[in-house]
């Protein structure tokens, strides 16, 4: 759970948009977290190593759709800094 939430911060400090509606802003981010995993799968070649990767994005989108108030409280305390 550690490793999610640092591998979710991480992506926090690199995530930007320009929208400017919570809900907007919520589904770019869900995008930009699998468009960034699916690259990962797609530069990889080794079966399992996809596999892997495919079940980190799946847990990841899980977590983020259940914590969606955490999430947006981050992004938007980030974007007030």
């Amino acid at each position: 759970m550690k490793d999610l939430q640092l591998f979710i911060d991480n992506i926090l400090d690199i995530f930007t948009t320009k929208k400017s509606l919570s809900k907007d802003i919520f589904k770019d981010f869900v995008e930009y977290v699998y468009i960034t995993l699916q690259k990962e799968i797609d530069s990889t070649k080794k079966e399992s190593i996809k596999n892997k990767y495919i079940k980190i994005r799946h847990s990841v989108l899980q977590y983020i759709i259940a914590n969606e108030k955490s999430i947006m409280l981050s992004i938007r305390n980030k974007n007030k800094k």
